[in-house]
């Protein structure tokens, strides 16, 4: 996947629970989100899940 920058809401909103956001990148069972609310898993602490709607209404468990 390409590199870029991802802006991680929930640095500065811990109880945001949704945004809009476009795909960035894709891989194999992977996708690169320009922002999100969900905390990655990293020190020890777990990360969240949670889902990821499309446009078109599908939607994804993460």
């Amino acid at each position: 996947m390409a590199a870029m920058t991802t802006e991680l809401l929930f640095a500065e909103d811990d109880y945001a629970r949704s945004c809009k956001a476009r795909v960035t990148a894709t891989a194999p069972g992977a996708i690169q989100l320009d922002r999100t609310v969900f905390y990655f898993t990293s020190g020890g602490q777990p990360g969240d899940s949670g889902m990821l709607r499309l446009a078109d209404g599908t939607e994804f468990a993460v």
